[in-house]
């Protein structure tokens, strides 16, 4: 039996709408479709990511060329998408449409030069 369509979060899909209809000169097409579907994909940047997935647990070890000691994770987040650098950074999404028709899933995701580069399922030990 086929499993049942994943249900959208609306309100998370609502402010995405928004955002593309605001910033979508800005965002490629490609991420637009999977913010739209609310997956993450490869080559998104954090925002882009949290854009299609919600809120996050994350880490951020900022680039020491860039950022000064104790810089503010948001803000290193934030300019991966117009100015990446060597800024590594981790997040952490729950959600049920990453993985359809496997109910809901923790996963996380891992950014090089301010784009996804792995989306890893989180087993129950890593929960």
């Amino acid at each position: 039996m086929p499993a049942a369509p994943v249900q959208l979060d609306e309100k998370r899909l609502a402010f995405a709408r928004e955002c593309i209809r605001l910033y979508g000169s800005q965002i490629p097409v490609q991420a637009q479709l999977a913010i739209l579907a609310q997956r993450v994909a490869l080559g998104m940047s954090p925002y882009e990511a949290k854009l299609a997935a919600g809120g996050a647990y994350y880490k951020v070890e900022a680039d020491r060329k860039v950022w000064p000691p104790n810089a503010d994770p948001e803000q290193v987040m934030a300019r991966q998408s117009i100015q990446p650098d060597d800024s590594k950074i981790w997040m952490s999404f729950q959600t049920a449409t990453q993985f359809p028709g496997e109910g809901e899933q923790r996963f996380s995701v891992y950014f090089e030069r301010g784009r996804v580069v792995q989306i890893k399922k989180l087993t129950e030990g890593e929960k």
